[in-house]
Formats: C-alpha cells, structure tokens, sequence
C-alpha cells in the first residue's frame, strides 16, 4: 500500500489506546457496519440492507477503510463476480466491545428516542436474521408482516422460512401465506426488544395474528427477539436523557 492510500483519520494526539480506537471506531457508521459483519453479512449488498440509511458511497468509503486498516478483508469469489468482505482476528476481537454497547443502551436508553425515529426496512431485516426455522413449520412456511402505520412501499414484508434458512422479500411473488401479521411498526419494535411482552400485545390486540393455530400459538419461538432482549431496561428515573 502507498502512503498517499493509507487512512487519514483525525487524531487525539493522545498515546491512550482508547484515544487511538476511537479515532478508528468513531466515524459514524462505522459501528454499525461492524455490527453487520458480526452478524453475518458479508456482501455489500446484505450490509447495505442493515444499514438503509447509509449512502451506498459511505458504506463503500467505510468499508475500504476497514479492509485498510486491517479490521476486515475483501475476497473476489471464483467467478470474480461477487465481493465479499470477512472480519479479519481484529475485527471478531471487536465483537464484546459492540454487543457490550449494545447492551449498554438497551439498559440505559429511553425508548422513546428509538421509536420515534425507527427505520422499518431496519427492523424487519433484524427480524429476518433473527427468526428460528423451528420444527414445527412446514418447508416452506411463509408469515407476511404488514406494518399499520408505515407508508405504502414500506410497510409490506414476507418472511420465507425454506430448507433451515431464512428470507426476507418486500414484494409480494404471489406467496401463499401460512401467518398473517398486522401491527403498528412501534409494537413490534417494543416487543421485538423485550420492552413489552408478546403475549399481551397479542390479547389486547395491539398485534393481530391470523393462520393455523399450530402456528400462531409459537409465533413468538419463530419469531424470535432482539440479541439484548433479554437485558433488563433501568427504572425510567435513571435512564439518561437521550
């Protein structure tokens, strides 16, 4: 690599290795591009799908800064038609440090930030990545989520549960659907994350969920939660003002 390729990045001037990870870690998106990687994506194209935000041109920036520095790499396959990227040693290293922020906010944030300016394409693809082909459901067993209060285009999704993997498609191709979901994208952002329960959702109607009753009756094991669900918000008096 030349010198005139390698990354700038602006420094602290401070010896402290915090100091010098920030400088690498702290550009924006940049955590959450990791994230993707963690979380098993490893195509532009998957990564750019958990992070619908980001420019197309940021994430390519990021992405070869992170193969620059060493965090991650970038492999051709045999055709030379596809790019992926893996994590290099350093950059699984990074993996405590993201889930511990991870579950540092979902103890100590308020909600409300979160829902009042959640992106739904987000949601569903963490969804997706978090869903369990339980054994129960048949091959294929398709659930269309249709987000109340989403605009249209944005608020039709399918999960396609085939051969122990699942997918997630925005348009409709003519699927026939095994469940039916209809809720408000900020219930199943709540629930999703542990901050309301499934089952009451359900009762009060606030998730509307219509099929087999084999099927809806463990909709909550296939549809799994969040990885920090499971983490335990702070009384809201202690939460910081975000």
């Amino acid at each position: 690599m030349n010198d005139s390729d390698q990354v700038k990045y602006i420094s602290y001037g401070q010896y402290c290795p915090l100091a010098m990870a920030s400088e690498i870690l702290c550009n924006r998106w940049t955590v959450l591009v990791l994230r993707e990687l963690l979380f098993g994506s490893s195509t532009f194209n998957d990564i750019s799908r958990g992070v619908p935000r980001m420019s197309r041109t940021l994430l390519s920036k990021r992405l070869k800064e992170l193969v620059q520095i060493g965090v991650i790499t970038k492999q051709s396959n045999l055709k030379g038609n596809q790019i992926n990227y893996q994590l290099t040693e350093a950059g699984e290293a990074l993996e405590p440090v993201i889930i511990g922020m991870a579950g540092w906010g979902q103890e100590w944030l308020q909600t409300a930030p979160s829902l009042e300016d959640l992106d739904p394409r987000f949601l569903m693809w963490d969804i997706m990545r978090n869903a369990q082909n339980i054994e129960i459901l048949p091959n294929p067993f398709i659930t269309h989520i249709h987000l109340s209060d989403i605009e249209e285009g944005l608020n039709d999704y399918w999960l396609v549960f085939e051969n122990d993997a699942v997918d997630l498609c925005n348009k409709d191709n003519d699927y026939d659907v095994d469940v039916q979901i209809i809720v408000d994208s900020k219930v199943l952002t709540s629930v999703w994350m542990g901050w309301d329960d499934f089952e009451s959702a359900v009762q009060s109607k606030q998730l509307k969920i219509m099929g087999d009753h084999q099927y809806t009756s463990v909709a909550k094991d296939w549809l799994g939660q969040s990885i920090v669900s499971g983490i335990k918000k702070r009384p809201e008096s202690k939460r910081i003002n975000y």
